[in-house]
């Protein structure tokens, strides 16, 4: 996989090598997410073997307390999480994506008054209303490509973060450094296999392949390959252009101190592995209170003169 060591060769090129031209996410363009890829990425096994679920739970503060999912996709977090929270609400910048989750949070007989989702950039939205606790769950905070998202990102944290609410972020931990890395990624220039599983009379099979990568700030542009076979036919196929921006362990962390919020705690995984040596890093904050005084202080101050 792209965000994990496999330890295999490339295989050969599958079935259909249509190129496909990538969207510059990196000027806040999204990249199109179709219905079929949708469908087949709400099919992948679950990341971290569901164990990230647990963990999420445990930081709900009441059953009475309301939570923000930022890039909630096709509810896997989201619809799990609403029977534990007073309320959930999902954001996401793919109608495909959120097609699935409102599906199952109606089928699992939520109402409005118990969670919602609709479409919007985390960049750039603006609920009306506060959350004890955001979250923004496998990677979604490395899709945010520029420093520029990066601080419109935080922004909308700090609009909506409930006074004493908290924030969860997470990205994968690089497995070597940025040059091992870079290498690495290079030989994926073939498709390589990342997972394949049984589903309905055939086998759904996602392959991966490097486009480019920016070297500075370490981001990996690639394409994302689903393929279902019936037998050795090849039934159906969807794809998807995606970009990953990696942080080391100091550099995430710099991430969000530099924006002004102080760091609670911190982990390496879902399992309370330590920070820096676990697969993952995992942060948890809230509003700096010093920091925050400031700012009104300013904002006061720039509104008087």
């Amino acid at each position: 996989m792209i965000l994990r060591r496999s330890g295999k060769k490339p295989a050969a090129p599958a079935a259909s090598e249509e190129s496909f031209s990538y969207v510059q996410t990196g000027r806040c363009k999204v990249t199109p997410i179709t219905p079929d890829f949708a469908e087949f990425y709400d099919l992948q096994p679950d990341p971290f073997g569901g164990k990230d679920i647990p963990f999420y739970i445990s930081l709900i503060p009441s059953p009475e307390a309301t939570v923000l999912d930022l890039g909630c996709g096709t509810g896997r977090v989201l619809v799990r999480l609403a029977g534990h929270c007073g309320y959930i609400h999902g954001v996401d910048s793919s109608m495909a994506m959120l097609a699935h989750s409102l599906d199952k949070l109606a089928s699992r007989g939520f109402d409005s008054t118990r969670a919602g989702a609709e479409i919007g950039d985390i960049c750039s939205f603006d609920l009306g209303q506060t959350f004890d606790l955001i979250i923004a769950p496998f990677y979604t905070f490395q899709l945010l490509l520029t420093d520029r998202q990066l601080n419109s990102f935080f922004k909308i944290i700090r609009k909506h973060l409930a006074v004493g609410g908290k924030c969860v972020l997470n990205a994968f931990r690089p497995w070597a450094n940025a040059r091992t890395m870079r290498r690495c990624w290079q030989e994926m220039k073939t498709e390589t296999k990342s997972w394949e599983r049984r589903v309905a009379k055939g086998r759904l099979v996602c392959f991966e392949r490097v486009s480019r990568l920016h070297h500075q700030r370490l981001i990996c542009y690639f394409s994302m390959f689903y393929r279902y076979y019936e037998g050795r036919r090849l039934a159906k196929e969807a794809a998807a252009n995606v970009a990953i921006r990696c942080y080391f362990p100091d550099e995430f962390e710099k991430a969000v101190l530099d924006r002004g919020f102080q760091v609670l705690d911190k982990w390496g995984g879902y399992e309370g592995e330590k920070y820096g040596k676990g697969p993952e890093l995992i942060i948890q904050f809230a509003e700096n209170r010093i920091s925050s005084r400031t700012r009104n202080q300013k904002t006061a101050r720039r509104r008087s003169a």
